[in-house]
């Protein structure tokens, strides 16, 4: 298989990723906040009063034979360590899923049709990591179709 004509060379789960952590950065309600791009050492999250991060989970198939639909699973966290940190955490994850929600249009000039895009559970720990402040942790899931 040849990637001559590859215009997505890096796939549909990175691309998105990197809309999505775009939206992020440029969001007015997350200024001033560090976004990350995920993270690898604890120590990222360490520094800050508010972090927001971006994490791939997975991507695989939808089900057997449906013709290229797949699933791409991320989550988006916040930890905010301002005098009203639980506060400030929520806002800070409200305003990241506004930010998500407005980027899905990113995603279609390249031709990817997205079927859904949903919030699952949220989380307000990690087990055995102390954040330092408050924590809001959400995973969503986007259903998309690949077109090539």
């Amino acid at each position: 298989m040849s990637d001559a004509g590859d215009t997505l060379p890096e796939g549909w789960p990175f691309f998105i990723g990197e809309a999505f952590v775009a939206a992020l950065r440029e969001a007015p309600a997350l200024a001033g906040a560090s976004v990350l791009d995920n993270p690898v050492r604890l120590s990222d999250l360490t520094d800050g009063e508010r972090i927001v991060f971006f994490e791939d989970v997975s991507d695989g198939p939808a089900q057997a034979d449906e013709g290229g639909k797949r699933v791409y699973r991320y989550n988006v966290g916040v930890v905010n360590r301002t005098e009203a940190a639980r506060r400030g955490a929520h806002g800070d994850y409200r305003a990241a899923r506004r930010a998500l929600k407005a980027a899905l249009p990113r995603l279609k000039p390249k031709g990817l049709i997205v079927n859904f895009h949903r919030e699952g559970e949220i989380a307000f720990r990690l087990e055995n990591i102390d954040v330092g402040g408050g924590l809001v942790l959400g995973t969503f899931t986007i259903g998309y179709r690949d077109p090539s």
